[in-house]
């Protein structure tokens, strides 16, 4: 679900680039745009070693530090990266059988776009211990290119 998700949102990303209009002979605009103790909480299974995508329904609470850079050049290329770094609670959903989960959690994303083509490459980290003293440590990493043809290339790895 997790890789679904950063997929749409790199292609959602990729289509607002191309639709930008360049800025003629101005020097490139750089924002950074930082949040502190951003709380987020959402319903998601918790991703395991093998990430799967399966399994039962937690409702997650995160409590993260995000800062995000844009920068956008004259001729509309475009170059931006994100680091969400924080803390979580997974509590069970539906099972109150199953352990509870608390850890770190950290997702990075960088994009790039120069009219023709659009990349993007997103880390997503997690550190977690269960109630039962069960531990969950996952890596992920996604990355997709679109050609200028429009055919989009991507592999995903979960270690």
């Amino acid at each position: 679900m997790l890789r679904r998700l950063l997929l749409m949102v790199g292609l959602l990303i990729a289509g607002l680039l191309f639709t930008g209009a360049p800025a003629f002979g101005a020097p490139p605009v750089t924002e950074t745009i930082t949040q502190k103790n951003l709380v987020e909480t959402f319903v998601d299974v918790i991703p395991d070693p093998i990430c799967s995508e399966e399994g039962p329904l937690y409702t997650i609470t995160t409590t993260t530090n995000l800062i995000e850079h844009t920068t956008t050049f004259d001729d509309g290329r475009v170059h931006a990266t994100f680091t969400q770094t924080g803390t979580f609670v997974a509590v069970p959903l539906e099972d109150p059988t199953l352990p509870s989960y608390t850890g770190k959690v950290t997702i990075w994303g960088g994009f790039n776009a120069n009219g023709a083509t659009v990349n993007g490459t997103f880390t997503f980290n997690l550190h977690a211990t269960g109630s039962d003293g069960s531990t969950i440590n996952t890596h992920q990493v996604d990355h997709f290119n679109v050609r200028p043809d429009g055919t989009v290339n991507e592999f995903f790895k979960c270690h």
